[in-house]
């Protein structure tokens, strides 16, 4: 018998390094119920896998231990976490490198004497116990639960700088042997270091938040009473949404009344609308492009295919990829070996005969050339930049293992076009027996009154041949056929050959040809007719069209 389990999301704040993230997944497993733990840095969330009596509190008590805190997972929390980071962040940089400049040009370009020695004193207070806080916090947060981190070394160095530096100022007159600027200077690079990163990673978050806008906010509801607007959460399965041209499909669900054509580009690709029917199946925050159909809801929430496609980009942002489990094994013991390799070296420079003056700044040295920590901080913020840009050009990554296997890519196939192009069709020619610029007034009067991507094509290609479009009479769009429409006491008939053909029309065999040799060059073809005179049609289309998407350039 297969053992029940469920998946818990988490935000995650106070993380600064990847062996906070390795802390809080060690203190995460070790609670009773909890079968795996994965804690990712970049994204500030945490999966665990617990059987379901596990209670959430309890994971958030054993996390509060440690320093961290856990909170429920929302859909924007990670991009609001990310974005008051990044602001909080760039105004302590700002203030910090206000107060370094003029230390470190007192350091390092002025006679070092008393009175230059307590104003770097006075400049850099702020930028050590201060802007630094956010580093000594949390480095004694670690070292009370006997843990280290890249905090630690932040911190150590930034104090160990200043430390001496204030003995040194206080209890010595040579004024050689201060390093206020030294310690100033770690905390407002690292302070400028966590700026970046908070800005790719809210970057990258509020792409998958850019997803999430594109549903619908409301839904059109029919009931007894009438047709009301209800909020989208409070929609249910069995509602009855009435959604109009131009309007957004509030949720999944399955046509009842009515066809259309509807831009599922947003999860497709295909830039051309797809027509549907009663009994077929549409999907939340897609377009309905032409007439007015009644859609039964039937997924809501998290079972949306809209919602679908965002847990998997989350997945592929809070998982790992191979090398970063490698990467986080070598950080959760990087730190003690630089602890101890600048505890040697401070025993080796005094040992060699170098004042305590020297062999502090090369202990410090030690310390903070190991500061950035790359090594654990690289791998999550890519994979979490790279699934989030990929989002913006409606690029997938199923799991974070792709980015690895991606780069042994050699060829690349698509099954269709309209995935690579824009979405935007161009008029690009057009076969008439007629007079070109009567016919092609007529046409697109009446296709830029249908609101079809094809019609737009047609009227935007009549406006740059400089032909002023009319008013139409009379519009009736019928779903994937065409449109119907009087102009001028003329009526014209544009769509498919079916359409023609349901009138008494039939296509000469010239433009049946010219037909087929397009398609065959994969553009779209449609055949127009006019009225010879009023209340018969002509027996024969007068005009043949020919469109194509533009090339794409991403």
């Amino acid at each position: 018998m297969t053992k029940q389990t469920t998946t818990l999301d988490f935000d995650v704040e106070g993380m600064t390094c990847a062996s906070c993230a390795a802390r809080i997944e060690k203190a995460l497993v070790k609670q009773p119920g909890v079968e795996a733990a994965t804690v990712n840095l970049a994204a500030a969330r945490a999966r665990v896998r617990t059987v379901p009596s596990v209670d959430e509190q309890s994971l958030k008590d054993a996390v509060a231990k440690i320093g961290y805190e856990l909170r429920t997972k929302e859909a924007d929390h990670a991009a609001g976490i990310h974005s008051t980071e990044e602001t909080r962040q760039w105004r302590r940089f700002w203030i910090a490198a206000a107060l370094t400049m003029p230390a470190l040009v007192l350091a390092m370009f002025t006679e070092m004497n008393a009175t230059s020695a307590w104003l770097q004193l006075a400049l850099t207070t702020p930028v050590v116990l201060w802007i630094g806080s956010q580093f000594h916090r949390i480095a004694w947060n670690q070292a009370i639960n006997r843990s280290v981190g890249m905090d630690t070394l932040i911190s150590l160095g930034s104090l160990a700088a200043y430390g001496w530096s204030v003995w040194a100022l206080l209890g010595s007159s040579n004024h050689n042997q201060i390093f206020f600027e030294t310690a100033a200077v770690i905390v407002t690079l690292i302070t400028l270091g966590r700026a970046l990163e908070a800005r790719a990673k809210g970057r990258a978050n509020r792409a998958l938040t850019a997803l999430l806008e594109l549903e619908a906010k409301e839904a059109r509801i029919r009931t007894d009473a009438g047709e009301r607007l209800l909020p989208l959460d409070d929609v249910l399965p069995g509602d009855l949404m009435v959604v109009r041209p131009g309007e957004k499909v509030p949720t999944d669900g399955v046509i009842v009344e009515g066809g259309s054509s509807f831009d599922e580009s947003m999860l497709t690709g295909e830039w051309t609308g797809i027509q549907k029917g009663v009994g077929e199946e549409v999907f939340g925050a897609t377009i309905n492009q032409e007439g007015l159909v009644v859609i039964e809801a039937r997924r809501i929430g998290e079972e949306t295919a809209l919602q679908r496609i965002v847990a998997l980009v989350e997945e592929a942002q809070a998982g790992k990829a191979p090398i970063q489990w490698l990467a986080d094994r070598i950080s959760s013991v990087f730190v003690p070996v630089v602890i101890g390799i600048s505890f040697l070296t401070f025993i080796l420079w005094l040992t060699l005969g170098n004042d305590v003056a020297d062999a502090v700044r090369a202990a410090v040295a030690v310390l903070i050339i190991a500061c950035p920590c790359a090594l654990g901080l690289a791998t999550p913020t890519a994979i979490m930049v790279g699934s989030g840009r990929g989002a913006q050009l409606r690029v997938l990554f199923r799991n974070p293992e792709v980015f690895e296997r991606a780069q042994r890519i050699e060829t690349v196939i698509f099954d269709k076009t309209g995935t690579l192009t824009t979405g935007a069709m161009t008029l690009s020619d057009l076969t008439t027996d007629q007079d070109e610029e009567r016919v092609l007034y007529l046409v697109a009067t009446v296709e830029a009154a249908g609101g079809h991507p094809i019609g737009k094509a047609v009227a935007l290609g009549a406006e740059s041949r400089d032909i002023e479009l009319g008013r139409p009479e009379k519009i009736e769009t019928l779903g994937g056929l065409g449109v119907i429409g009087t102009v001028d006491g003329i009526e014209v008939v544009a769509g498919k050959p079916k359409l023609l053909a349901d009138r008494g029309l039939q296509i000469p065999n010239r433009l049946l040809e010219a037909m087929e040799k397009y398609e065959r060059e994969g553009k779209t073809a449609f055949s127009p007719a006019t009225k010879a005179r009023p209340g018969r049609l002509s027996q024969s289309p007068t005009v043949f069209a020919r469109l194509r998407p533009r090339p794409s350039n991403n």
